[in-house]
């Protein structure tokens, strides 16, 4: 699924910079990025928006969704009911 967030974008060409040009490790940075600040952070939800772009819309594609945005988003964890 194609990704379109332009700050996974930017930071992958930050990481392209500071690797000198070397893909493999520019993307192991922005998965090393992503995976420490967002998946195992338990004060973070993901939410991720889902959309279609218009050369999907009148073609019958097998996956017309891309990735428009990755919001992190700040979590409160919920008191004990007991």
């Amino acid at each position: 699924m194609m990704i379109e967030d332009w700050e996974i974008g930017a930071l992958y060409w930050n990481c392209l910079q500071r690797a000198n040009g070397d893909e493999a490790i520019a993307v192991q940075k922005v998965r090393e990025k992503y995976w420490e600040s967002f998946v195992k952070n338990e004060n973070v939800d993901l939410t991720i928006v889902l959309g279609t772009t218009l050369q999907h819309h009148n073609k019958r594609a097998p996956n017309p969704y891309v990735i428009i945005s990755v919001v992190p988003t700040p979590h409160e964890p919920q008191m004990s009911l007991l």
